[in-house]
């Protein structure tokens, strides 16, 4: 089924304000962000779950019923055809955390015995097995939300030859949202797989992909971007004959 905003919000001009764009198979990355091991499961007997039982089992259900399988794909294709993809691993570089803001080094502080806390180094840092990285795939360290801040990201994918980012990952509302947006400001075509992403509630999730469709760029489901991806890589095959 496919994701179309205008349903999501009736009210909104989406002819006069949203950014339509068709992807190139030559100039398009698939960015996967930080679908790292620590957060691939969410624990139902720690506080969290035991407080949260709704948002953990939405979580764990979402992550492998849905994201981890849609990512699987998309890594299929793009691999398939020479496409470039590029990962993003989120954490701190030490086990205390200095180096990062106060708001991230809180979590880090209450969380030193815990093994899912992320710090260069550690299993739960490392990307997911289901989905790990090829040794030609490029991999971008970040200590924020968005992945080009203060990161190689954006040198690499000029280098590169990229217009267009195809962003999957974690959270729909944090990473996802604040990658896709400075995409855009930063004028790479910007299109988020809704299928291929999570945050904590279906509703977080479905407002993250509403602000970035509204204006920044496009979100599309899996199938959908793969059949564009096909369909103009057809039509310049077709031409190039």
């Amino acid at each position: 089924m496919s994701w179309k905003a205008e349903q999501h919000d009736t009210e909104w001009p989406f002819e006069f304000h949203a950014t339509p764009f068709d992807l190139n198979p030559d100039s398009t990355v698939l960015l996967v962000v930080d679908m790292q091991a620590g957060d691939m499961v969410k624990d139902t007997g720690d506080e969290y779950g035991q407080k949260y039982p709704q948002v953990v089992e939405y979580w764990n259900s979402r992550i492998a019923d849905s994201v981890v399988p849609c990512i699987q794909q998309l890594l299929g294709y793009f691999r398939e055809h020479g496409m470039r993809v590029v990962y993003t691993r989120n954490g701190a570089v030490t086990p205390h955390g200095q180096e990062v803001t106060t708001r991230l080094r809180g979590r880090i502080e209450r969380g030193t015995d815990n093994p899912s806390i992320r710090y260069r180094g550690a299993p739960a840092y490392e990307i997911a097995d289901e989905i790990f990285p090829t040794p030609d795939e490029l991999v971008v360290d970040k200590l924020t939300s968005s992945a080009f801040l203060n990161t190689m990201l954006d040198h690499a994918l000029r280098n590169f030859g990229i217009t267009d980012v195809v962003v999957t990952g974690v959270l729909t509302d944090m990473c996802i949202l604040g990658t896709a947006r400075v995409a855009s400001e930063l004028g790479y075509n910007t299109l988020v797989a809704e299928d291929a992403c999570s945050t904590l509630t279906q509703r977080a999730h479905d407002e993250a992909l509403l602000m970035h469709a509204r204006v920044f760029g496009r979100v599309s489901t899996t199938q959908d971007l793969i059949t564009e991806l096909r369909t103009h890589r057809c039509g310049r095959d077709h031409n190039d004959s």
